[in-house]
C-alpha cells in the first residue's frame, strides 16, 4: 500500500471517549448476534512471544487487536480495520477501545439476563474495568445506587468520586461484603488469582458479571458459584475453552451470550445469573470500524 494514497485514518483514546456507550451496547448486541449465526469470525485469541492477537470479521470488514503481556508503564493497544476491497480503512491505538468493548458487551448481558428491576450496582474493583462497566449499565439502566470496594481506600473513593461526577448514585464500601449484602447487580473487575467474594454474599436474585480471571488456578470468584447459579452464561464459548489449563466452569453447563439474546431465558426472582465476560473476538474490529465511521 501506498502510504500517500491511502485514505486510512488513525483515531486515538480522545477519539474512542466520544463514542456513547449506548451505541457501543447495540454494537455489541449486533456483533453478539453475527458471532451465533456465524456471520462474524470470532477465533481464540493468539499468543506469541509477548504479543496477543484477536481477530476476526464479517464478509463487510475484517482486522485484528493486538496488545503486549510485558509488565511496563504503558498498556496501548492496536486495532487495524481492513474493508471488504483489502484496504486498510484505519487504525485505533490506545488503551480507551478495550474497555468500551467489554464494558458493553457486560452491559448487554445486563440487559439479557439481570432481573429487570435490579439497580443496585455492586463494583469490586476501582480500576478502568469497573469504571467503564459502571458508565455502560448506566447508559442502559437507570441505577438507584453504585456501591464501590477495592482494598486501596483511597482508590475506591476516587472512583465513587468519578463515577458522582458522572451523575451516578455512587460511594465507596468498606468491604467486599458490604458491597454483595447491598447489590442486586454485582461486578467483579480485579486481577485476584484468589476469590474477592464469598457466595454466601451474593443476595438471591444477583446478576454476577465477572470481568477478571477464570481459570481453574486463578480465579476471582469462588468456585461453588456455579453451584448456586440458575444460568453461566459467555460471551465466547470459543474463548472461554481455549484456557490454558481450562477455565473454572469447564465441567457446568454455559451458555453462548447470542443464544440467550435469540432465545431469551425464563428468569426467576430469586434466580442468581453469572455472565463470565472473555472478549469475543471480532468485537474490536467492528467497534473500531464504527468509530472510524463517525468520528
Amino acid at each position: 500500500m501506498n502510504v500517500r494514497d491511502s485514505n486510512a485514518r488513525l483515531l486515538t483514546d480522545a477519539d474512542v471517549a466520544r463514542f456513547p456507550n449506548a451505541a457501543a451496547v447495540e454494537l455489541m448486541r449486533a456483533a453478539v448476534l453475527a458471532a451465533e449465526s456465524g456471520e462474524l469470525s470470532a477465533p481464540a485469541r493468539l499468543h506469541a512471544a509477548d504479543l496477543t492477537f484477536t481477530a476476526g470479521g464479517t464478509p463487510q470488514v475484517f482486522g485484528f487487536r493486538a496488545y503486549h503481556t510485558r509488565d511496563t508503564p504503558h498498556d496501548d493497544q492496536a486495532v487495524v480495520v481492513w474493508d471488504a476491497s483489502g484496504r486498510v480503512r484505519g487504525i485505533v491505538i490506545g488503551g480507551a477501545l478495550g474497555p468500551l468493548r467489554t464494558s458493553a458487551l457486560g452491559a448487554l448481558a445486563t440487559q439479557v439476563l439481570a432481573d429487570p428491576a435490579a439497580a443496585r450496582l455492586g463494583l469490586i474493583g476501582s480500576g478502568t474495568q469497573a469504571r467503564a462497566h459502571a458508565l455502560a449499565v448506566a447508559s442502559v439502566r437507570e441505577l438507584e445506587a453504585v456501591t464501590v470496594y477495592s482494598r486501596d481506600p483511597a482508590r475506591r473513593e476516587a472512583l465513587a468520586a468519578e463515577l458522582r461526577c458522572a451523575g451516578l448514585p455512587a460511594v465507596s464500601a468498606a468491604s467486599a461484603r458490604e458491597v454483595c449484602e447491598n447489590s442486586n447487580l454485582l461486578t467483579l473487575a480485579t486481577n485476584s488469582a484468589a476469590p474477592v467474594i464469598e457466595t454466601g454474599w451474593i443476595r438471591p436474585g444477583t446478576h454476577v458479571c465477572t470481568l477478571g480471571p477464570k481459570e481453574r488456578n486463578r480465579h476471582e470468584f469462588p468456585a461453588d458459584l456455579a453451584g448456586m447459579a440458575a444460568l453461566v452464561v459467555t460471551d465466547s464459548p470459543a474463548q472461554l475453552a481455549a484456557y490454558p489449563g481450562g477455565h473454572l466452569f469447564a465441567d457446568a453447563p454455559v451458555r453462548s451470550l447470542g443464544a440467550c439474546l435469540n432465545d431469551p431465558p425464563v428468569r426467576h426472582a430469586h434466580d442468581i445469573t453469572v455472565f463470565l465476560s472473555v472478549g469475543l473476538a471480532g468485537t474490536e474490529v467492528l467497534l473500531a470500524d464504527a468509530l472510524l465511521g463517525v468520528s
